[in-house]
């Protein structure tokens, strides 16, 4: 740890195991969810009285900045790791960077060229996944068909967002088995069984009615599904209203970018989701870092030795503690 510090883990409201027997999704928004971070903070700032920083990933990287915001005066500084700030329900910026921004050309026709191999296996790949379901005691609750059809869409985002080289992609004529182990690989097949499918539907509710997500490029792809129109709608909750309003999200969006203080950004280059990332103001105790060619596993010990130094100067101005390299 850069810290010598105690650490507190707070589980997201209606994630994981914070769900009630039965969830009312109206009361899943992030001004909820701030509140309980807020009510469990200052509890606990009772017994620890000296500074605080708050660190997460992902979303939980967007969650820190948004508590920070909301009360800024309950923390003396934040890390956010590969922390998006989506603008739409499908935010498109995301396709755009898969498409043209990151890799070569060359790399994204090795791309689009195994999502055809993805769909033209279909038959074949069918039975490798009902072989899957029957040796782990799960099924797919959207079919094994529609199974296919999301994961050759989601494999160019799942594929820049993890990291992966474009050497990794098995060549045009792969067997299915080599097939289904790289997607496996890539896109985990088990991402729409029945037992995740039910843990991410608190994270696909907030996604597609406020926090904002990605959509699918179906690009020389459309032909060959078996579903048309794609989206992450399918694996909300049934019985939920799924109205989009991304009126919170945009506006702290701006707020962040003038407002944000005591923070530190970090993203990868090729990571899909770098695409949504904030763009603050030049401030002198706002870092931002993106590592050239990282994906979203990006960590501070992926910087270079003197963005850590400068990582750890801060922390300690802001934390009023010394650090300990990585």
């Amino acid at each position: 740890m850069i810290l010598d510090a105690n650490q507190l883990a707070i589980e997201y409201r209606f994630y994981a195991d914070s769900r009630p027997e039965k969830i009312d999704w109206k009361l899943l928004n992030h001004d909820q969810a701030m509140k309980d971070i807020y009510s469990i903070h200052k509890i606990i700032k009772k017994l620890y009285k000296n500074r605080w920083c708050a660190t997460g990933i992902s979303k939980g990287g967007t969650t820190c900045i948004l508590y920070q915001l909301s009360y800024p005066k309950m923390l003396d500084a934040t890390i956010s790791y590969v922390g998006p700030f989506p603008n739409a329900q499908e935010d498109k910026r995301t396709i755009t960077h898969y498409t043209s921004k990151i890799g070569t050309e060359e790399c994204r026709k090795k791309i689009k060229d195994f999502q055809i191999q993805i769909l033209n296996n279909r038959k074949d790949l069918i039975l490798e996944l009902d072989s899957l379901a029957y040796n782990e005691n799960t099924s797919f609750p959207i079919g094994v068909n529609k199974v296919i059809d999301y994961a050759a869409a989601e494999y160019p985002f799942s594929f820049w967002q993890w990291g992966f080289s474009c050497d990794e992609i098995p060549q045009n004529g792969s067997s299915a088995e080599e097939i289904f182990n790289h997607v496996e690989e890539i896109v985990d097949f088990n991402y729409y069984d029945e037992k995740q499918c039910a843990q991410f539907l608190p994270a696909y509710y907030q996604f597609m009615t406020e926090y904002g997500y990605y959509g699918f490029d179906t690009t020389g792809i459309s032909h060959l599904l078996s579903h048309k129109n794609l989206t992450n709608l399918t694996f909300c909750p049934k019985d939920a209203a799924l109205h989009y309003d991304g009126t919170y999200m945009k506006e702290m969006t701006r707020k962040a970018e003038r407002k944000i203080k005591n923070t530190i950004l970090i993203y990868g280059e090729n990571d899909t989701w770098t695409a949504c990332a904030l763009e603050p103001r030049k401030t002198a105790n706002v870092l931002k870092y993106v590592k050239s060619g990282g994906g979203h596993r990006t960590r501070i010990r992926n910087l270079n030795s003197n963005e850590k130094n400068q990582i750890y100067s801060s922390l300690q101005k802001w934390m009023k503690v010394k650090t300990v390299a990585l």
